[in-house]
């Protein structure tokens, strides 16, 4: 009677300081279309013609075809611009070849005449290229905005929530400076450096191409510096924050694994599996935000490079053929157009940069 009284309170002792323990299965399919839904009502509201599964999906040769549809979509064309800007040069040329014989001086009347026609040709397609890149800027700041909420929280959910804390506030810090900055002071800049590129090129007494080249050392060294240091902490931070998530992980499967009797092992496998399935997911959403970031912000950078090549072929033109007047203009429109270009590639990367970063952080 006494062993079994014994055994008795034992039992009764179990079962009052039991840890009652539940589970749940966790739907990777569903957690994933939900991402997905998320990630396709951005891209529609941001008109990128293609779904989040068509993105994850795509090969190198549909990317560059789909770059190279975007580009040739535009109305301005650099190759037609360049054909006129050669037909003025030549023109220009001729005339100054002609004029020099019968009137003494008539050279920089001819040169005069050819500046003001290049740029009554040139303005409208440079002012718009402009325009196009801080358009860019500014989409590509409102998509990012809406975009790292749902890839922090994806990645936050896969175990990285200290890594995602400094991405989020970061990024979307950076982000937004950078947006207002470029809304505010990018075109009135770029077009205070087509300005003077234009007095320089008329007023030869008053060269202002110093100026204009000041300006893009300015700011492309600027931008690229300051990018560098930015991305060199995010990647000290994000390092520094994966390793702690890390040991965060390890120390929670440890608990799991000795705190719950009999099937711990296994409940700590199945966390770690439910958390590589949201790994999977922060992956497929990353990967989609990067390529979408390089559809809105790769077709201009493409147009403002086809425009500064054919500043160059210009510009070796006029140099050619004698034209010193052109020469000047099309070498300081290039430097403005290396302003814009600069930007747009800038925010570009760092963005892409970072997203890489955080996507390949070790928290495990």
């Amino acid at each position: 009677m006494k062993k079994i009284g014994i055994k008795i309170i034992i039992t009764i002792l179990l079962l009052l300081f039991a840890v009652p323990v539940s589970a749940c299965a966790v739907d990777e399919q569903d957690t994933k279309s939900e991402y997905t839904k998320q990630l396709d009502d951005i891209l529609a509201d941001y008109d990128i013609e293609t779904n989040s599964d068509e993105i994850s999906a795509l090969s190198f040769g549909s990317f560059a075809r789909t770059i190279a549809a975007k580009v040739t979509d535009s109305e301005t064309s650099p190759f037609k611009l360049l054909g006129t800007i050669l037909l003025v040069i030549v023109l220009s040329a001729l005339l100054k070849s002609a004029g020099s014989i019968g009137f003494k001086g008539s050279a920089d009347i001819y040169g005069l005449v050819s500046v003001l026609t290049a740029v009554t040709v040139i303005s409208p397609q440079l002012f718009a290229a402009f325009s196009r890149a801080s358009e860019a800027v500014n989409v590509s700041g409102g998509f990012i905005s809406v975009f790292i909420p749902v890839f922090s929280g994806a990645a936050a959910a896969s175990g990285h929530m200290t890594s995602a804390a400094v991405y989020d506030v970061a990024v979307l810090a950076a982000s937004e400076l950078i947006v207002q900055l470029v809304s505010a002071f990018l075109m009135p800049v770029l077009s205070a450096a087509a300005m003077l590129s234009i007095t320089g090129s008329v007023f030869t007494q008053n060269d202002m191409s110093g100026v204009v080249q000041l300006l893009k050392k300015v700011i492309t060294w600027g931008m690229t510096i300051t990018m560098t240091v930015f991305i060199g902490f995010v990647t000290l931070k994000c390092s520094l924050a994966g390793k702690t998530d890390g040991a965060a992980t390890k120390a929670a499967r440890f608990v799991i694994s000795g705190s719950v009797p009999v099937v711990g092992g296994a409940v700590s496998d199945a966390y770690a599996a439910v958390r590589s399935s949201f790994d999977l997911i922060r992956g497929t959403v990353g990967t989609v935000g990067c390529i979408a970031v390089t559809f809105i912000v790769f077709p201009p950078v493409i147009q403002l490079m086809l425009f500064r090549f054919v500043m160059w072929i210009g510009a070796s033109a006029a140099e050619l053929f004698g034209a010193e007047h052109m020469k000047k203009l099309l070498s300081s429109f290039d430097s403005a157009l290396a302003i814009a270009q600069s930007v747009l590639a800038c925010y570009g990367v760092m963005f892409v940069l970072c997203t890489g970063i955080l996507m390949h952080t070790a928290g495990g």
